[in-house]
């Protein structure tokens, strides 16, 4: 996939691909209080690699294996939060993420851009899998995935620990052809 300028709009928001200015607003957030330290980028932020990581996923996005948005309000707030899309392994499945400043949670600003990155994978990029991971414990962005149409992948089973355990994670997906199936049936 090359690299685009593509805006994508939603009801509130403005999807535009991310640049290194999004940083601080990426610290911001992460920053936050309300942010979970047992998520990823919290804990690249400890590390003091979180510049390094944005660095790398803006080079994939330049080469065609990520796509990664920031989120703009129509208000005018800028880079609230971000929806990514990358590569797996397989050349057509890729993996969505998303974060958002706390200050935002609970309005439905998730759903609403990852919705419209998942439509724009697979209209735009012609992904054929969408994939996503939460922890067991993050029921929020549990909820938001099941809400975006993403199934389980062994509902039973958890990933990198014990279903006890903080960095327990579910794993949920979606093909291109299901979503179709489904997206199509809820505009008739």
């Amino acid at each position: 996939m090359e690299n685009t300028t593509l805006v994508v709009a939603t009801d509130r928001c403005l999807l535009r691909p991310a640049t290194p200015h999004d940083y601080d607003p990426l610290v911001a957030g992460i920053g936050a209080p309300e942010f979970p330290p047992e998520l990823p980028l919290a804990n690249l932020q400890r590390q003091g690699k979180l510049k390094s990581w944005l660095d790398s996923i803006l080079a994939m996005s330049l080469d065609g294996r990520a796509c990664v948005f920031s989120i703009d309000l129509r208000t005018g707030e800028r880079c609230i939060g971000q929806v990514s899309l990358v590569q797996r392994d397989q050349s057509a499945s890729w993996n969505l993420a998303f974060w958002l400043h706390p200050s935002y949670w609970g309005g439905g600003l998730a759903v609403e851009t990852a919705a419209a990155t998942v439509r724009y994978a697979f209209t735009v990029m012609a992904v054929q899998e969408v994939w996503a991971g939460a922890a067991v414990w993050n029921q929020r962005s549990i909820k938001t995935l099941l809400k975006l149409g993403l199934l389980p992948i062994d509902a039973g089973k958890t990933l990198n620990s014990d279903s006890d355990s903080s960095d327990a994670t579910r794993t949920f997906s979606v093909s291109r052809d299901c979503w179709l199936r489904t997206s199509s049936g809820d505009s008739a």
